[in-house]
């Protein structure tokens, strides 16, 4: 029973990193025009407002726990998503995206740092095999490595991202996903807003028009709401570290959506750089059940 439960909490993982990834090319062109931290508020707003009908009347709400829980979850969240978009300010997308997942490699280490769990020797392997199809998958825009700003607010972004996938992994031992993940939105969605009033021009978009009503839909409801519940509840089914690689397959999804919808093309070494993503994941899933 447990074998299946870690298997089918794989599997609807790897259905959140799908659907983010597929979510570049439907935002690509909508949010051209609308300020990050304003996007940010409409999308993590709507994932809020689609959740709250269900724990309205739910006890859990009046437990000063749940709270607490729920905004810490939250403020790691907003503060990946805050420092990813400082960083790139200066940084180039295919850059921020390998920085990012250095999350990979990171979440076995702080484990291993602050519980004193260290990592099995085939996730330790699977997890610099994703780092590795990473780079490859990635390389081709990052043009050397330079450490400024940019570099250092989506390092800071990777260890953020870490830090909240392993406090999941904790607090979903603890409480119920569905409120804790409600509260979690809210406090995306209101530090978004206070971002988005102090930093930016509008809050408010001027015009709505189809595109973007469909990006926030999306966004909001499949890559918010549905991807953090899932997370939230998933976890509790199986280990950060195997979180942390079937997540790497965000941009092999991307890449994928990229070839299929948005007709790009990929190189040799990126191909390569997808599968061993893919490999690293086969790696961790066939190790865990022999």
């Amino acid at each position: 029973m447990a074998h299946s439960r870690r298997i089918v909490a794989d599997l609807l993982l790897l259905s959140v990193a799908v659907v983010w990834g597929s979510t570049f090319v439907v935002v690509k062109e909508s949010i051209a025009s609308v300020p990050v931290f304003s996007f940010l508020f409409l999308r993590f707003g709507i994932a809020f407002l689609s959740l709250l009908p269900f724990v309205l009347l739910r006890k859990e709400l009046r437990d000063p726990s749940y709270w607490r829980a729920g905004v810490l979850l939250g403020t790691l969240y907003f503060a990946a998503f805050g420092t990813q978009t400082l960083g790139l300010l200066s940084v180039g997308a295919s850059m921020s995206a390998f920085l990012t997942g250095l999350y990979v490699i990171l979440v076995p280490f702080l484990l291993w740092a602050i519980f004193h769990h260290p990592p099995r020797r085939h996730v330790f392997y699977a997890s610099v095999l994703a780092l590795f199809g990473l780079w490859l998958l990635t390389s081709p825009g990052l043009g050397g490595l330079h450490l400024g700003p940019g570099e250092g607010f989506t390092l800071l972004c990777a260890l953020l991202f870490a830090l909240h996938i392993i406090a999941t992994d904790r607090l979903t031992r603890r409480y119920d996903p569905l409120p804790l993940v409600t509260i979690q939105l809210l406090a995306v969605t209101l530090l978004s807003l206070l971002s988005s009033l102090a930093f930016e021009p509008a809050t408010w978009p001027a015009h709505f028009d189809e595109s973007l009503l469909v990006a926030l839909l999306i966004t909001g409801i499949l890559a918010t709401s549905y991807a953090l519940l899932i997370q939230t509840w998933m976890q509790r089914y199986t280990t950060p570290t195997r979180t942390a690689i079937i997540f790497a397959m965000e941009p092999v999804s991307a890449a994928v959506f990229g070839i299929f919808v948005a007709g790009e093309h990929l190189t040799l070494l990126q191909i390569l750089g997808g599968a061993l993503i893919v490999a690293a994941m086969l790696l961790a899933e066939y190790k865990s059940t022999h």
